[in-house]
């Protein structure tokens, strides 16, 4: 994937993710494809970082993946179909971006610190882009206010590790496609960045209103996560 992310930066993402799957992180920097087995491992997570995959999973996950090419195991239904029997149930498929200069909206009032009426906001939407979002787990949040002064949209970050900031963000249904998400994600990846943390955007493939937004505010997406629970 083409981008202009610095080398430094790069270094901080698999240094991020070989945190996450407690593995070598040169494995990260190694083009190829690399797999972990893990006797406790609850699920399967497929992580491609530009020309490296890393895969973690149980040791029988793990062989039946190996008979998949590399280039097809980030295909949720082609690894669906390879663990037939172990009671797979997919939890996504994501694509990865990063940002070094966040590009941010301007003409809307954003306010860091404790935010109200957050509760409200998650009422009007659904529990699956309440869920979604990660607000729950993200305790540093930022709000995008309506001219009313009332919370328009909600971002936020949780802490991964030393090196990555992981973004969520939620917008009130009625208050979509004006420039709040991304006005409140600019300012917590921000806010991140001040805490040396490289933003990450994980992304739901298919959401293109959240790729909207993150190309917005210049995140590049270099890589790609699958994740599925094993019964």
């Amino acid at each position: 994937m083409t981008h202009s992310l610095a080398a430094s930066t790069l270094q901080q993402i698999r240094d991020g993710w070989a945190g996450e799957f407690d593995v070598p992180v040169e494995v990260f920097a190694e083009p190829g494809s690399h797999t972990f087995g893990r006797d406790d491992a609850g699920s399967l997570v497929v992580v491609t970082l530009e020309g490296a995959q890393v895969a973690v999973g149980t040791p029988e996950a793990i062989e039946r993946l190996q008979t998949l090419a590399p280039e097809h195991r980030a295909d949720v239904e082609a690894v669906l179909t390879v663990l037939h029997g172990l009671q797979p149930e997919p939890l996504g498929s994501a694509s990865l971006s990063y940002v070094e200069r966040v590009l941010v909206p301007t003409g809307i009032e954003v306010a860091v610190g404790p935010v109200q009426n957050v509760d409200m906001l998650r009422d009007h939407c659904t529990q699956e882009e309440w869920d979604e979002s990660g607000l729950i787990d993200m305790p540093a949040r930022v709000a995008a206010r309506r001219p009313d002064g009332k919370v328009a949209a909600v971002a936020g970050y949780e802490r991964w590790g030393q090196h990555l900031a992981q973004l969520g963000v939620l917008t009130d249904p009625q208050w979509r496609g004006m420039g709040y998400a991304a006005a409140a994600a600019a300012r917590a990846a921000q806010v991140s960045q001040n805490e040396a943390l490289v933003p990450q955007w994980r992304c739901r493939v298919g959401n293109t209103a959240s790729e909207d937004v993150a190309q917005r505010l210049g995140f590049q997406r270099i890589g790609h996560q699958l994740a599925i629970m094993l019964g």
